[in-house]
């Protein structure tokens, strides 16, 4: 198979005895990754469409940058034709030849005007099934600079204090979590918190995914008045554990791999402990599937540069259809058995 089905310990034992169930899904989880996600688009659009409509208890959705605008999809009234516009939207943008972050910006806006309208974000934020948790980091007030210099400075202060503790990033960019009610339930300790509303979750969903020296950051109405970067700094790809006791942790992943923060890209000693995904439920594509992608690899940021407009639109258009095989296994292994024979052990990609 192509498409992965990993499991966790706990999780494992579930699957293999009483197959995968919507219903027993209690949190779902998506990863930073810029344009990684087109990797999941297909596999979003039919677990909205065929999947997660048979789980009608509540379920907390946690993301951080892309991941936070897909978890805002599916909180949607309709995340299938959500997903179908974001993808639409997201395969055709276009920039000049050096990209600004103010062309960046004006793009962000168009697509946020159109998939969170007021109507649609009035829903997503009061959506009593689909409870939607955005993670961003801020700077502290000492840092508090938008300018080059000032996010250079600050991105290699952190950098070398992440090479002796991930608790050094977090210490000089605070996580915060933007959420209805200010809740923090998908996490065991209390992060900052900034209450969840129509008004700001756009800026929200732009402060979870601001990378620092590629776009403009922003400041969310209700938090402190600082400026608010890519969540992806403290929670890149999730390293747990998550407060989820009785019940599974839902994690459509882009890549077979778990890397716990941004500035972890480089660092190949930080990993996942098996421990903290012990009720996960991962899927995710073969290291030999994405062999056979264009380019031999997912869509990432630096297809933007290396890339004309009509190579990266042809190239996304390729994987996309390529991503049509994963979801017709998943398909295939919850029809045959609630994927009882397909799923594996997590700990084979940690």
């Amino acid at each position: 198979m192509d498409l992965q089905i990993l499991a966790g310990k706990k999780a494992l034992a579930e699957i293999k005895q009483h197959g995968l169930r919507p219903e027993r899904i209690k949190l779902m989880v998506g990863a930073s990754g810029g344009p990684k996600w087109l990797m999941l688009s297909r596999l979003d659009q039919y677990l909205s469409e065929h999947f997660l409509p048979l789980a009608t208890q509540s379920m907390d959705l946690l993301g951080s940058s892309i991941g936070s605008w897909r978890m805002a999809c599916y909180a949607q009234q309709d995340p299938l034709a959500t997903f179908k516009e974001f993808e639409q939207l997201y395969t055709h943008q276009r920039y000049g030849e050096n990209i600004k972050a103010e062309e960046i910006s004006i793009y962000i806006k168009q697509v946020l005007a159109q998939l969170f309208s007021p109507e649609r974000a009035q829903f997503v934020v009061s959506n009593p099934r689909r409870k939607l948790h955005v993670v961003a980091v801020r700077n502290r007030k000492l840092l508090n600079g938008r300018s080059k210099a000032a996010q250079g400075f600050g991105l290699l202060t952190a950098a070398s204090g992440n090479l002796f503790s991930s608790k050094i990033v977090e210490a000089l960019y605070p996580r915060v979590i933007i959420s209805p009610q200010q809740s923090t339930t998908p996490y065991f300790n209390t992060p900052e918190t900034i209450e969840l509303n129509a008004n700001n979750l756009s800026a929200s969903l732009v402060a979870s995914g601001a990378i620092p020296m590629v776009m403009e950051p922003t400041k969310v109405e209700g938090g402190k008045d600082r400026w608010y970067w890519d969540g992806g700094l403290v929670d890149y790809h999730f390293s747990g554990p998550f407060n989820v006791d009785d019940g599974l942790v839902f994690y459509p992943h882009f890549f077979p791999k778990i890397t716990p923060g941004w500035l972890d890209k480089g660092i190949p000693w930080r990993k996942a402990k098996a421990q903290n995904y012990d009720n996960v439920v991962m899927l995710a594509p073969t290291e030999e599937f994405i062999a056979r992608l264009p380019y031999g690899k997912i869509p990432d940021r630096q297809d933007f540069v290396d890339l004309s407009n009509e190579e990266r639109e042809k190239s996304w258009a390729t994987v996309l259809t390529a991503t049509d095989d994963l979801v017709a296994e998943l398909h295939a292994a919850l029809e045959k058995d609630g994927a009882r024979s397909a799923v594996r052990p997590i700990e084979t990609i940690l």
